[in-house]
């Protein structure tokens, strides 16, 4: 919107900072932001004190306020004593609160009731300052507030309506009407706080000229008002206080140390009344270091009070009494003989325009002399042309309907026969309204409110004012007026049958001025009052105070002022200030202006103190907001005691202990903008990823968990990265939570949380319920010390709450439709990759220029074997490592040789023993314990003719020459780990006699030696040689692994048809061509739970190729179910087994093997156990593992390679007892 001159009606800064960036403590709070807690906020401010603002409306800017009817209701909210439980909506501009006796009408938003008041600034009279309920400090000095009023005037630059401009037809008739109550009374222009030319204020903000369109009560959208907004906060945010809105502040509390205050609160962010109470039982909250002001409004602050008392703080009683609603009063002169144009903008032209709202008013204070109750005061007013039919309706009831003489039976039979009265007079705006007069009273009531707290909501209770003696004169005295005028008096009485029975309230008064319930203390104690003459609040009945805790607006008012009190609540508010900064002895800087300040200004000063906020821009790729934020909350249990646990077993046993944790957060979602964080490895992950969308969320918001803080933590720095491949586990995707927590002790948190969704979700909506809901937490404190784990969840009534709380989080764009479709489409395309996993795309390796292995050991020497019958193979040496860990260290057996035989691998970049991906290989494992590390490759690792035609058969050959060799180097017998076929190999060697038994020192043998028992679609494939003759015949005797080659659509078709080869169990299906073809040839080599990313992505640099002819005689010996020979004889024989006799053996199986079943080293450890005896032989049932996973397992060094370790030490040290 822009003014008849052009330029925009709100051109001043916009106030309000992202919640996300409020910081855990300043030097100074302020809550609320009207008249007084402004004062506070812009003082402070230029004290140099860092301040944060805490409102609980929301930012409204001229050009923003309701302008129809239907805008109106859409932002009034009815709370208090009501036959029906209303909705709660506090942070809609208009609240009316039902009272018992009294009702209020006051507003929420930055800048308060300043945005929708008439902006009229006249000053207390002297009689009232006298009064016995005002401090002495104030009462006996008639000089106590002249100066603070001159302060106030001085930034609210309030002036009369000026006599050069169009004449106004109100203000002419309420002149007129002042004569006729005689000369006595005193009649003249109010003085407003609105300007009448275009010009800068105090401020530097451009202020606009008055349209005279009367819509201060609804909110002046010419830009013409110098509310609070314009000027005590615009001068407070640039001074560097930070405003946060839709902060609804609950209670208060002294900090833990006693110094400062605790501020607890419930952010009212978008979507968060959703979640209902829920948002209320875990609250928010900011520490006061050395202030926190309560500027809330005469029911907020009371109400804050109220609660803060019934929590621990020691108040004094008083709180909550004597309250007043400064005896307003409106009435109507209901359709007079006269014109006044009555209805706010229902003309265009300036000599039909009504004006502002309040222009003249009738002031009959000081006219009894000594008696300041009987003062009052009459302004003219405007009735909003949104609410002009409600008004109207109101009126011809109470005019025709309900007149006061009739009884109310007798009322209810004329309803019907008066609708049509209200059919033809209704809804006019040329005709009755425009001849209807408002009238504005302020007097002196009897100070008898009262608000309570019941069922922690505030209850207004009083006497009903509208029947008491002192407003009948008024009313006598209006009648009076109005009837010479030629009118019918109206007023905003919620009387007669109709309204009784909508909101069952009959002959109540709305005041918009409530007054009190912090009143201060005649006699300077708890006993006269809540507060001292500055606003300090008192601890219980004595003198003592609070101190820092200073209420500072309409609260602390002891009794109505019988005027306006805009001007004495400012003036009050900057005594306070002005005094305890002189008591604490710290400068306020009132005399630097702050030059112009415009919607793009920057604030002149910032403070950013205390713990730090969330920035965007703290990572190395900036994130950039899609506009829109979602709410959601976790609840689980969490095991406090540091043991190395899982995190189910975490949640068993903090459920056992009743160890609860609440995750309350909001997500602000954002796009990172730049090269992605999601690619491992050079790795790109999923088809979306080649369009940029990757999105991670700002978080906000509380974390409770009593066994780490009496209060809830605040998430000082929050991050959800969605989507992200897990590096701990293969074909595992991560929604990750990173929380920087700040408990009430001043203790900081760290809590990671990671949603694992793998493969164990695919085509199960009970798995993907369980993945997306379930996040696994561990917590640590700021120096890394490990405090607890568990496991926290979304139940199904939270799932369907949070759905509800996406909203914008700016101004409604239609891009940010496009902007949500395209996240929501993204994320169901991640779920569904994963639950479709079988259709998704086989991924494709794309590593970038920089990336490396990590750097392992190298092998010292590599020596090309020549075997028996003219082969020659590749056996590497691991020198022994020094150690510098003492455990280690003291495990060391000396230079002893240990031989390495990997399964069929192909031509592999690297062996299964010493891949460079592991954390800790087996190699690196034993190296560092002292021993010697010999890895062989056999022949099927050769060139290509050699391992075309070899069998397993063929590499007994290949490992009879490296035990030749290492024992003519080390003139030790070697210790020998052989894994599938080349433990198989090893025993056709030790069986035909082919290697002698007295050459090894030991053997471990995993997942089969002599016995093969193959697992269920293995035995399937081999069941007949049908498979690999078909393949032959389609592509050739090469079985390519890492680099398909020869007929490349071949090789895709069967890529394509592998994506669906059977699986035991869901987790283990994945999108890696490698490991698709891996499992074809040789069954599924691992539980993929074992793998972590980087193994799995890698499984072509360690599988790469293999030949039918090996394949075949696999298969042929797994059918026979033993060794066989290149012609097929048996060699487990009774006369070979003899071959065996004196070698110790360990037998190893992954209890979950999909090549070789574990009853296979089952077999044979029965039959050596029950042929030679049992001293010799151990068997290791490695559980959770699969075949080749108990050698290249992320886990592997703790859970498997120990107890291979130990039986190398048993044999090196005289094959004593094991255990």
């Amino acid at each position: 919107m822009t003014t008849t001159e052009g330029s925009r009606p709100d051109d001043y800064p916009y106030l309000t900072h992202p919640f996300r960036s409020m910081k855990t403590e300043y030097d100074v709070v302020v809550v609320g932001s009207g008249y007084g807690a402004a004062v506070a906020a812009s003082r402070m401010a230029r004290a140099g004190k860092s301040v944060a603002v805490l409102e609980l409306g929301w930012e409204r800017r001229p050009g923003s306020f309701p302008r129809s009817l239907f805008q109106c209701l859409r932002e009034i909210n009815i709370s208090g004593i009501s036959r029906w439980r209303l909705p709660d909506k506090p942070t809609r501009l208009f609240q009316l609160i039902l009272g018992d006796g009294q009702h209020a009408l006051v507003a929420r938003a930055l800048g308060g009731c300043s945005l929708i008041n008439a902006g009229v600034f006249l000053e207390a009279d002297q009689q009232t300052l006298h009064m016995s309920v005002w401090p002495s400090e104030i009462r006996n000095d008639n000089s106590a507030l002249r100066p603070y009023y001159s302060r106030a005037a001085e930034m609210l630059q309030p002036s009369p309506y000026p006599e050069g401009h169009p004449r106004l037809l109100k203000l002419e008739a309420i002149q007129m009407q002042a004569e006729w109550l005689g000369k006595v009374v005193s009649f003249y222009r109010t003085p407003l706080t609105t300007f009448f030319r275009r010009e800068r204020n105090h401020v530097g903000v451009m202020m606009q000229e008055n349209q005279g369109s009367g819509n201060e009560s609804t909110g002046l959208n010419d830009g013409s008002k110098n509310t609070v907004s314009t000027t005590y906060l615009t001068d407070a945010w640039n001074w560097g206080a930070e405003i946060f809105c839709g902060c609804e502040v609950r209670y208060i509390e002294q900090a833990p140390n006693q110094e400062g205050y605790v501020v607890y609160f419930v952010w009212h962010g978008s979507g968060m009344s959703s979640f209902g109470e829920d948002v209320k039982a875990q609250l928010f909250w900011v520490k006061a270091n050395e202030f926190c002001f309560l500027g809330a409004g005469a029911l907020g602050t009371t109400e804050i009070l109220l609660r803060s008392k019934n929590f621990g703080l020691p108040i004094s009683p008083m709180v909550g009494r004597n309250m007043s609603g400064n005896g307003d009063m409106l009435v109507f002169g209901y359709n007079g003989d006269s014109k006044v144009n009555g209805i706010s903008g229902a003309a265009s032209g300036p000599a039909s325009r009504p004006g502002p709202t309040v222009t003249g008013v009738v002031d009959r204070r000081g006219v009894s002399s000594g008696d300041a109750l009987a003062g009052y005061v009459i302004e003219d007013g405007c009735i909003p042309k949104s609410l002009s039919p409600l008004i109207q309706a109101m009126l011809v009831l109470q005019t025709f309907c309900f007149p006061a003489s009739r009884s109310e039976s007798g009322s209810v039979s004329r309803i019907w026969k008066m609708l049509k009265k209200l059919s033809a007079k209704t809804f006019k705006l040329g005709g009755a309204m425009q001849r209807t007069s408002t009238y504005l009273v302020m007097s002196h009531d009897s100070n008898e409110l009262t608000l309570t707290l019941q069922d922690d909501r505030p209850i207004l209770r009083g006497p009903g004012e509208g029947r008491s003696e002192n407003f009948s004169n008024i009313r006598y005295a209006l009648s009076y007026v109005i009837s010479r005028a030629g009118g019918k008096i109206g007023s905003s009485l919620l009387r007669g049958t109709i309204l009784k029975y909508i909101l069952g309230r009959a002959q109540e008064e709305v005041t918009v001025h409530p007054l009190g319930g912090a009143n201060m203390s005649s006699d300077g104690t708890g006993r006269g009052g809540v507060t001292d003459h500055l606003g300090q609040v008192y601890i219980g009945h004595g003198s003592a105070k609070h101190e820092g805790l200073v209420c500072c607006d309409a609260s602390i008012v002891p009794t109505a002022l019988g005027v306006n009190p805009m001007a004495t609540i400012t003036a009050l508010a900057e005594r306070s200030v002005d005094l305890i900064s002189k008591r604490r002895q710290f400068s306020i800087d009132t005399r630097t202006p702050n030059g112009r300040l415009d919607a793009s200004s920057q604030p002149t000063v910032s403070k950013r103190v205390g713990h730090g906020s969330q920035d965007t821009t703290k990572s190395n790729k900036p994130l950039s907001p899609i506009g829109w934020q979602f709410s959601e909350v976790l609840d689980g249990h969490i095991y406090m005691q540091p043991r190395d646990v899982g995190f189910d077993a975490c949640e068993t046993l903090g459920r056992g202990s009743s160890c609860t944790m609440r995750m309350f957060l909001t997500v602000e979602i954002c796009r990172r903008i730049g090269e992605s964080p999601y690619v491992v490895n050079g790795e790109v992950l999923t088809i979306l990823d080649t369009f940029g969308l990757h999105y991670e969320g700002i978080c906000t918001g509380t974390v409770a968990c009593r066994g780490l803080s009496r209060g809830p933590m605040r998430v000082v720095d929050g991050k959800v990265r969605f989507f992200v491949q897990s590096k701990e586990q293969a074909e595992s995707t991560t929604l990750t939570y990173s929380l920087q927590l700040l408990s009430l002790e001043n203790i900081k948190y760290k809590l990671e949380g990671y949603k694992f969704i793998d493969s164990a979700s695919a085509f199960s909506i009970r798995g993907m319920w369980e993945a997306t809901t379930k996040v696994n937490v561990h917590i640590t404190q700021d120096n890394g010390l490990k405090v607890g784990a568990g496991v926290l969840r979304i139940s199904w009534p939270s799932f369907l709450r949070q759905m509800k709380t996406f909203r914008p989080t700016e101004s409604f764009r239609v891009q940010l439709i496009s902007a949500l479709v395209i996240f929501l489409a993204y994320f169901t395309f991640q779920l569904a990759v994963v639950f479709l996993r079988p259709f998704a795309p086989a991924r494709e390796l794309r590593r970038s220029s920089h990336y490396q292995p990590t750097q392992k050991q190298g092998p010292s020497t590599t020596a090309l074997l020549r075997t028996s019958d003219g082969v020659t193979v590749r056996l590497e040496e691991y020198e022994p490592l020094p150690s510098t860990d003492e455990v280690i260290k003291s495990q060391v057996t000396g230079p002893r040789p240990v031989l390495f035989i990997p399964g069929v691998t192909g031509k592999a970049a690297h062996s299964t023993f010493a891949l460079p991906y592991l954390r800790c290989n087996m190699v690196e494992y034993f190296t560092a314990r002292g021993c010697r590390c010999y890895v062989l490759t056999p022949r099927w690792g050769s060139d290509s003719t050699t391992s075309a035609q070899c069998t397993v058969y063929d590499c007994r050959l290949d490992i009879a020459a490296a035990l030749q060799h290492i024992l003519g180097q080390q003139r030790q017998k070697p210790y020998v780990v052989a894994h599938c076929q080349g433990s198989v190999a090893l025993a056709m060697g030790l069986l035909d006699g082919t290697i002698n038994r007295t050459h090894i020192l030991g053997i471990t043998a995993n997942a089969v030696f002599m016995t093969q028992v193959l697992a269920y679609w293995n035995s399937l494939k081999a069941a007949t040689p049908a498979l690999i003759r078909l393949y032959e015949f389609i592509s050739g005797t090469h079985y390519p692994i890492c680099s398909p080659d020869g007929n490349k659509l071949i090789q895709k078709v069967l890529d394509i048809l592998l994506r669906f080869y059977p699986v035991e169990n869901r987790r283990d299906i994945c999108t890696s061509a490698h490991c698709h073809r891996t499992t074809f040839a040789f069954g599924l080599c691992w539980n993929h739970n074992n793998l972590d990313a980087n193994i799995h992505d890698n499984v072509g640099e360690f599988f790469a190729d293999t030949y039918t002819k090996l394949l075949e005689h696999v298969t042929r010996m797994g059918t026979h179910g033993a060794c066989l020979d290149n012609e097929l004889r048996p060699l487990l024989t009774d006369r070979n087994l003899r071959n065996l006799q004196g070698i110790p053996i360990l037998f190893m199986s992954g209890t979950v093997n999909e090549v070789f079943r574990p009853e296979s080293t089952l077999r044979d450890y029965e039959m050596l156990r029950r042929r030679f005896g049992e001293h010799l032989y151990r068997r290791f049932l490695v559980e959770g593992y699969g075949h080749l996973d108990p050698v290249i397992g992320k886990n592997a060094a703790d859970d498997v390679y120990w107890r291979v370790f130990e039986h190398v030490k048993w044999c090196f040290q005289g094959q004593g007892d094991t255990k």
